[in-house]
């Protein structure tokens, strides 16, 4: 309908509401440009490494002390407690990546930052996933063996050497995944009586207080299921990305049923407010209610959705309940008490055709079991890889303004925002959300 069949009070109303809704537009075209779940979101500024690559620095300059032959005269770490007092097992699983190995960085920054008394309550592992270990550029590199408690390769854990050694050789890199995680968990909850088992990729960051941050949030969980807040649970995530956390589809009937109320209560509103207040009658008019309530309230709710729910809905800092939508594996620690069974169900699922991924297996088993799952936010730990064997690539290529940045979108924009340079950051647990 033309504007000039609107009296001046309308037309007024009418400009008005441009002018708000393209501030507001103008608004969140900046505000959710981190936010990959937005429309407005922007990748050159949504993966753009800023504390990751303080740490990088600060854990490779570390690291270079521990990187000649005689660096183990002057081992800042002090000699290693009985397993038993173990606080937790570290379990890393390595293989040749195909652009840069990161794995130096992972070590590293899991360990620059600790006390001598928290590095002694770690015990940390390295599995060198190759038939050949050799292969693999850091194998042979001294601050392995001076900084690794235990180096260990195929023929350490038991592996069915015939099986991966095929799967190398039909560069089957799921299955082999599945069977090297396997290992991975199971050499920790093996060789250590470890209550907690933190397994990662190689190919992350930590941030400075994530031992910290991660015990105390660790036994908060732990009363919560004293206190029957949550279930039993499976696994505490050190790693998400918000690339998940959006509006997810299977939720769109509460959208639109909100949706429908707010259009609901304006046009009720709009009607009621022309029968009790007389002199608005001549602008809440019938027509101007369905440019009001089938135009306007329409594009403020469209606008609210292209923005992200993680722009309107940020996780709180603290721990919470995620039984959907987080991914990935590269950062979990384990409760103890449920590894067996999640063992069991890898070695049934590395049968299965077709193979699921690491991150499926985990979250099918938490199912099974009926197992919570939980996530600290912000992250303590960030994925610097160049790649992601997600993408299914036969050659992969740098690409993109970042060599550190989400590979396939694994990327957590929480954890570049939350820690500055002199960041002591702790947070509120509260209850689990």
């Amino acid at each position: 309908m033309a504007l000039y069949h609107y009296n001046r009070k309308q037309r007024l109303l009418l400009s008005s509401f441009a002018i708000l809704f393209f501030s507001l537009f103008v608004f969140c075209h900046f505000r959710s440009a981190r936010d990959p779940g937005s429309w407005f979101f922007q990748p050159t500024e949504g993966y753009r490494p800023g504390y990751s690559l303080q740490r990088i620095n600060e854990s490779l300059e570390w690291l270079s002390t521990f990187n000649r032959s005689d660096a183990s005269t002057h081992h800042s770490v002090p000699v290693v407690s009985p397993p038993r007092e173990k606080t937790a097992c570290v379990g890393i699983v390595t293989v040749k990546r195909p652009l840069q190995q990161d794995l130096d960085t992972t070590v590293a920054s899991i360990l620059d930052t600790l006390s001598p008394e928290q590095r002694a309550a770690l015990t940390v592992q390295v599995l060198f996933a190759l038939s050949n270990p050799s292969d693999h550029p850091d194998y042979n590199q001294t601050w392995v063996t001076n900084v690794v408690d235990h180096v260990l390769t195929y023929d350490d854990v038991d592996a069915p050497g015939y099986i991966i050694r095929n799967l190398e050789k039909k560069n089957n890199i799921k299955k082999k995944s599945l069977i090297d995680y396997r290992l991975g968990l199971q050499s920790c909850y093996e060789m250590t009586d470890a209550p907690w088992i933190i397994m990662l990729e190689d190919d992350v960051v930590a941030q400075r207080n994530w031992y910290e941050q991660t015990m105390r949030s660790v036994q908060q969980v732990e009363d919560w299921r004293r206190q029957e807040t949550i279930k039993d649970w499976l696994y505490l995530r050190l790693f998400y990305t918000e690339k998940f956390l959006g509006w997810n589809s299977e939720h769109w009937p509460t959208y639109l049923s909100w949706s429908v109320l707010i259009v609901s209560l304006c046009a009720t509103a709009g009607i009621y407010t022309r029968r009790t207040i007389r002199s608005t009658q001549g602008v809440l008019t019938n027509s101007f209610l369905l440019v009001i309530c089938f135009v306007c309230v329409p594009l403020l709710i469209g606008l609210f959705f292209l923005a992200g729910r993680v722009t309107w809905y940020p996780l709180q800092d603290g721990v919470h309940v995620m039984n959907a939508h987080g991914c990935c594996s590269q950062a979990l620690l384990f409760n103890r008490e449920n590894i067996p069974p999640l063992l069991e169900y890898f070695e049934h699922m590395e049968d299965v055709v077709p193979t699921k991924a690491v991150d499926s297996v985990i979250e099918m088993q938490a199912g099974r079991a009926e197992l919570d799952r939980l996530a600290i936010s912000p992250s303590q730990m960030q994925h610097v890889g160049a790649v992601s064997y997600k993408e299914k690539k036969k050659t992969w290529k740098w690409e993109g303004p970042y060599r550190v940045k989400g590979a396939h979108g694994v990327w957590s924009m929480g954890f570049e925002q939350a820690y500055g340079i002199h960041s002591d950051r702790w947070f509120d647990l509260g209850s689990p959300a």
